[in-house]
């Protein structure tokens, strides 16, 4: 059995996947990536069907949705989804697939749509549903300097908070943009960051004597704000305490050799300045 007549059988045997899954935000129903390969898997090993996927090319941001602007992974892929018949025949179904998350699974997402349109397509699943995703987003608009300001002039703001949107306005080349203080006064919105950078907490955990709290910190969130996480600690008082017990190593220690979490500067900020 050659690929197309293996694949004709497979259509004979499939010939409809009901919609069960609702999509919470569009109120619509569709077929989900599992209910199609739960109802199409089982009959392309029956006939002695294999399907291997190719990924042609991939892409992959973050954008923001809905009002509250909250920031989403945005995965885009095209796979080239190879059906070999029990023969060693093949014909080749080359989908795009499509997808956000505010996790780390936009890409797999992606990935499960792309096949799901393959095999809705290829063996022709009836569907009369318009949009194949469970969940929909609306992109928000692209940020003005006129909101990196807002944000910059927040009482709330942390210095977490201006460094996030320092890398922003960054990437969006908008650093060297003018902008007004809250006095009125004229300046760069860069210079506005690190004006206020130097005024704000920094939203850590503090003990009595307002040293950071770091039992109170995961070791992501160490790294976060430029401290040494748990391993980086042990080995720095290792480190020193070899130096201090050993002169003549002492002597051969250079600052290549100690970590300091605050060697790194800012990038500069695109546009100039």
């Amino acid at each position: 059995m050659n690929i197309y007549q293996a694949l004709a059988l497979v259509m004979k045997k499939v010939r409809s996947v009901a919609k069960r899954d609702q999509n919470s935000h569009g109120n619509y129903s569709f077929r989900g990536v599992d209910a199609v390969v739960n109802a199409v898997g089982p009959k392309l090993r029956e006939v002695g069907v294999i399907v291997v996927p190719i990924v042609e090319d991939s892409s992959y941001d973050t954008v923001e949705v809905g009002r509250n602007r909250t920031q989403m992974g945005h995965a885009q892929v095209t796979v080239t989804y190879r059906f070999f018949g029990p023969d060693g025949t093949y014909i080749d179904c080359r989908v795009p697939g499509e997808a956000m998350d505010s996790g780390d699974k936009a890409m797999s997402k992606a990935m499960s749509v792309a096949f799901r349109t393959a095999l809705i397509q290829a063996l022709c699943l009836p569907t009369d549903e318009p949009d194949p995703d469970g969940i929909s987003y609306e992109r928000s608009a692209a940020k003005t300097v006129e909101d990196y300001r807002t944000e910059a002039l927040n009482g709330n703001a942390t210095k977490q908070d201006l460094e996030r949107t320092y890398r922003e306005a960054n990437r969006a080349g908008l650093l060297a943009q003018l902008v007004t203080d809250a006095a009125g006064n004229e300046m760069r919105l860069v210079d506005l960051l690190i004006e206020r950078g130097k005024n704000v907490p920094d939203g850590l955990p503090r003990n009595k004597d307002r040293s950071v709290s770091r039992s109170k910190l995961s070791d992501e969130e160490k790294a976060t704000a430029g401290l040494m996480t748990g391993p980086e600690l042990k080995a720095h008082n290792k480190l020193e305490r070899e130096a201090y017990s050993d002169p003549k190593k002492a002597e051969r220690l250079d600052s290549s050799e100690l970590f300091d979490p605050f060697a790194t500067t800012p990038p500069a900020p695109n546009g100039g300045g």
